[in-house]
């Protein structure tokens, strides 16, 4: 059965936290992105659902993508969409899954209207800026911060 892209079922959701929290584990410093990330599917889930994708492998849940309308950069006035997170699991993590929901995710911000996609990396993403650099994204700015 081949990889299907499709929007989120509630069933989806403890799937797809466990599959982050599967990513976590390797990234010490984000201790507190598992409570974000649960939060951000509940308000996606009630303000546009559509932005929930699934990547489905033979009924399961492999992989997901968080896509929301952002709205106008300031500068531009260019309809802005983002991806808030990616996750896949790890046995699909080179299998083209990331790739696949990325693409998903452009097609339906487009759909809605966005001339620009945006994504944020933290300093530690490591591979995954190399996914982001394949499907044509480029560094746009630098976001600073600084411990109190």
């Amino acid at each position: 059965m081949p990889l299907v892209v499709r929007r989120v079922k509630v069933l989806d959701l403890p799937v797809l936290e466990g599959l982050e929290a599967e990513t976590v584990k390797r990234f010490p410093s984000r201790t507190r992105w598992l409570q974000t990330f649960g939060q951000l599917l509940e308000k996606t889930l009630s303000e546009e659902p559509e932005g929930l994708l699934v990547a489905d492998y033979d009924g399961r849940a492999i992989g997901g993508a968080v896509a929301r309308v952002r709205g106008e950069q300031a500068l531009t006035g260019a309809k802005v969409g983002r991806i808030e997170a990616l996750t896949v699991a790890p046995g699909w993590r080179t299998q083209g899954v990331a790739e696949r929901l990325v693409k998903e995710a452009e097609a339906y911000l487009k759909s809605r209207g966005c001339q620009v996609l945006s994504v944020s990396l933290p300093a530690d993403a490591g591979a995954d800026g190399e996914l982001y650099r394949a499907a044509g994204f480029k560094v746009a700015s630098w976001e600073l911060e600084k411990s109190l």
